[in-house]
């Protein structure tokens, strides 16, 4: 049975209420708890803080600079490569938002020990095999899966993919990722449970008049140990200590460049009627004898002098003098 107030209580109660001075406490305890309170979904929990995000992004987006320059060099004509999304979703959310079919790898990562998915739009995909074959970068009227002859040619393209985006990474960690595999039909690939969340990024790629899309997934679990080294403060770092010496890139580039390199057996001059009536058999007496040192010449520049002969049954020349401009160069 509820209890009876008094008469006594029943004025303090309306004495209260026309103060204001209860219902004061019960607003302030109630914004309190309100500010307490931050809204979870459990579908879609958010496992990645928005500064990791941050530096995903900023990753990726060097990612895409150096898709754009490859793709631009390769294809010979302008590419636009820019990153449009970072999303942290579950895995069969990612798996619903794949075409079917499509172009899809997994990136084997060795130094985080897991999978990741690379995916190339099967418009990107064929516009860049017909430029490779010398067309113009027709699209298709209809999509269709790629053929065995199709798949050699983009496979090697996507493991250029593969070293950028290792590029990209190697301010955080070696990524060292590498293609495993290759799949079509996206129902075919289980890398993370369906619940598990992930990070997903997704590239939009412009080439004259077709838009495709590279998009990546990394599964949360592959990225958990990683996530508390990317920081501003590290990024800075590593990029302070791994910045190249200026001298040491252009000695490395100088070391692999490819120059011709000949020897000149001799000249003669002769009129233009000596040519024309030259015929088989005919003999051109040079200057030089069978004794001299003959030059050699390097990019069309002497540099050397050497003797001529046979070297493992093939013809060869023996240096036996170097020119003086080129000590001075290498001094």
């Amino acid at each position: 049975m509820a209890e009876i107030l008094s008469q006594s209580e029943i004025d303090a109660l309306l004495s209260d209420i026309e103060s204001g001075d209860q219902l004061e406490e019960v607003l302030e305890t109630s914004t309190q708890k309100n500010k307490q309170v931050s809204v979870y979904d459990f579908r879609h929990p958010k496992i990645v803080s928005k500064e990791h995000l941050r530096i995903l992004q900023m990753i990726h987006e060097r990612f895409a600079k150096l898709v754009e320059s490859y793709l631009t060099t390769r294809l010979r004509t302008l590419v636009d490569a820019k990153l449009i999304a970072v999303d942290q979703v579950t895995y069969s959310e990612f798996m619903l938002s794949m075409s079917d079919p499509s172009c899809i790898y997994i990136l084997r990562l060795e130094n985080l020990h897991g999978e990741a998915i690379l995916e190339i739009t099967l418009p990107l995909v064929f516009f860049i095999v017909d430029r490779l074959f010398g067309g113009e970068g027709s699209s298709l009227d209809k999509i269709r899966e790629m053929t065995l002859i199709e798949q050699k040619v983009i496979e090697k393209v996507a493991e250029q993919f593969s070293t950028a985006l290792n590029t990209a990474w190697e301010q955080v960690i070696p990524l060292d990722s590498s293609i495993e595999l290759y799949q079509s039909r996206p129902s075919f690939i289980q890398i993370a449970p369906l619940e598990e969340m992930v990070i997903s990024l997704s590239l939009e790629v412009n080439v004259q008049e077709t838009t495709g899309f590279l998009n990546l997934c990394f599964p949360f679990q592959v990225l958990e140990e990683v996530l508390p080294k990317m920081t501003s403060q590290q990024m800075v770092r590593s990029r302070i200590k791994k910045a190249p010496d200026d001298k040491q890139v252009i000695s490395s580039r100088i070391v692999r460049a490819n120059i011709p390199v000949h020897v000149e057996l001799g000249r003669k001059q002769i009129s233009l009627r000596e040519l024309v009536e030259l015929e088989i058999g005919d003999v051109i007496k040079l200057d030089t004898r069978i004794t001299d040192d003959l030059p050699i010449l390097v990019n069309n520049i002497e540099r050397f002098r050497g003797r001529p002969g046979i070297h493992r049954d093939r013809v060869a020349v023996k240096i036996v003098q170097v020119e003086k401009e080129r000590v001075e160069i290498l001094d």
